[in-house]
């Protein structure tokens, strides 16, 4: 299914965008247009046509400022497409909408619209308001990272239907609905934009732009005709897609080798070769920089949104949470399990659909961008799982009710009276886990609990959740045990051990 949304539909919406127009243009020039309308209620038309024209100008530059900006790794040109996409956005959604309204309001203008005046109406206000709810609401600024890096893909011949997959909901559903409209827009009144009167820069000022110039001129390069500008505009169109392609595996960092380094982890397979995937830094910048920022630092474009449980780890620091090793720092295997599942109740996705090469590329740069990287040390180690029986629950009650719930509360909730004690920053409060509600960031699965109870959760000198290493292997599966059967809902828990 991802290879067929991402990889397979673009290309039919593309070509129907690209060649239907000529098509028409060749056989039905006369149907180019947009029917007219301007003799009913000018007013709300002329401020409807006003802001949704200009609107969608400003839009269509700002996507190629977050184009062009995302595939090279510039947050100042992602932050310009921001606040360009914002005020065009505004503009265009409020177009659209009047103009919607002049059309359910004005009589005759019910009486001579038909189905398509509405629809292109509905995915205007459709797309551009999911675009604005991820602006201004989850404050996602940098999806542009990952959304240029699979478009530029697209135009190298090279789809990397991967790189979608670690986008938000919205996102995906923002950039599909895109596509969607791209393949309708050549069917729809819309066309007429293909025939901007571009002739009429170029003609004498007292020539009028006759039918004969408009419909009956072969295809030529001059400037006068709609035939010209259908010919160039398309042709900008696709030179600057073509572009961006080109630039696609831009963003680098000197003295680090992604591909080089991850083939030391795990050899880079023929499929990551011979498609010429992003690895390494590169792949950084088109999924991870939007929140972590293009620096590592933890100051992406996106660090603010309120989809996040927490702040973006600053990657330079190493300040890891979810670890698996006696010493408290993360392993390389601890940082890929977070890239592979996510922290799904943090807001970070998880990026399963990457290629192993591509994940270890990754761990390769975060071990590259962390100061001083310090020996992990060993791993917790893990015994076999005791068998179930009532004595077993009776202890686990009984050593959850005297480790966890000072801080997860009795029946897991995390209101415990410790609760509110907790930073995960100076400042910056983080309520332990809704164990109730199985938001549990690193997994519910039974190798990953041992392991937030037997290494904790560290946080420096303050650490978010104290390890519980003193406790006997058996005393760990048995609190495992109670929370699977008492507390975790089964949701969270199907298809796990």
């Amino acid at each position: 299914m991802n290879t067929l949304l991402w990889a397979v539909f673009p290309y039919v919406a593309l070509t129907l965008f690209f060649v239907v127009p000529f098509i028409r243009m060749a056989y039905r020039p006369f149907g180019l247009t947009t029917r007219a309308s301007g003799m009913f209620n000018r007013r709300l038309l002329g401020v409807a046509s006003l802001l949704l024209h200009w609107g969608i100008i400003l839009l269509f530059v700002g996507h190629l400022a977050g184009l062009f900006g995302g595939v090279a790794g510039s947050e100042l040109w992602v932050n310009v497409f921001f606040w360009i996409g914002v005020v065009g956005g505004l503009m265009a959604i409020a177009g659209s909408i009047i103009a919607l309204v002049r059309r359910y309001t004005v009589p005759e203008m019910r009486a001579i619209s038909q189905l398509d005046d509405y629809l292109v109406h509905y995915f205007l206000i459709l797309i551009i308001g999911l675009g604005l709810y991820q602006s201004l609401v989850e404050q996602i600024w940098g999806a542009a990272f990952a959304g240029s890096a699979w478009f530029a893909s697209l135009w190298r011949f090279r789809p990397e239907p991967e790189l979608m997959s670690g986008a938000g909901l919205f996102t995906q559903i923002h950039v599909m609905a895109g596509f969607v409209f791209a393949a309708y827009f050549p069917f729809t009144k819309l066309i007429h934009v293909w025939t901007y009167p571009i002739n009429f820069f170029v003609r004498p000022r007292q020539a009028m732009r006759s039918a004969a110039d408009k419909f009956r001129r072969r295809w030529e390069f001059a400037l006068r005709s709609d035939k010209s500008f259908l010919t160039y505009f398309a042709g900008f169109l696709i030179v600057v897609a073509l572009g961006v392609g080109f630039l696609l595996r831009q963003p680098s960092l000197d003295g680090f080798d992604g591909t080089a380094t991850a083939a030391a982890i795990v050899p880079v397979t023929a499929d990551v070769t011979d498609r010429g995937v992003q690895t390494g830094y590169a792949l950084y910048v088109s999924q991870c920089a939007r929140c972590h920022g293009v620096n590592a630092d933890g100051q992406g474009l996106g660090m603010d949104s309120p989809t996040f449980g927490t702040l973006p780890r600053d990657l330079t620091l190493g300040h890891y949470r979810f670890v698996s090793t006696t010493s408290g720092i993360a392993s390389d295997a601890d940082l890929r399990h977070v890239i592979v599942n996510g922290l799904p109740s943090s807001g970070m996705p998880a990026f399963a659909a990457l290629t192993e090469a591509q994940v270890d590329s990754l761990v390769a740069y975060l071990d590259y961008v962390w100061v001083d990287r310090p020996d992990p040390g060993p791993a917790v180690a893990i015994t076999a799982v005791p068998t179930y029986n009532a004595e077993m629950r009776a202890r686990g009650a009984e050593l959850y009710a005297s480790a966890c719930v000072a801080c997860h509360g009795a029946t897991g909730g995390g209101d415990g009276p410790a609760a509110g004690l907790i930073e995960d920053y100076p400042g910056h409060p983080l309520p332990p886990a809704d164990l109730a509600a199985g938001h549990i960031k690193a997994g519910a699965d039974s190798t990953q609990l041992y392991y937030r109870i037997a290494a904790g959760i560290p946080n420096g000198a303050a650490p978010l959740m104290p390890a519980f290493s003193y406790l006997a292997p058996d005393d760990i599966w048995s609190i495992i045990a109670y929370l699977r059967r008492e507390i975790l809902p089964t949701a969270a828990t199907a298809g796990t051990q």
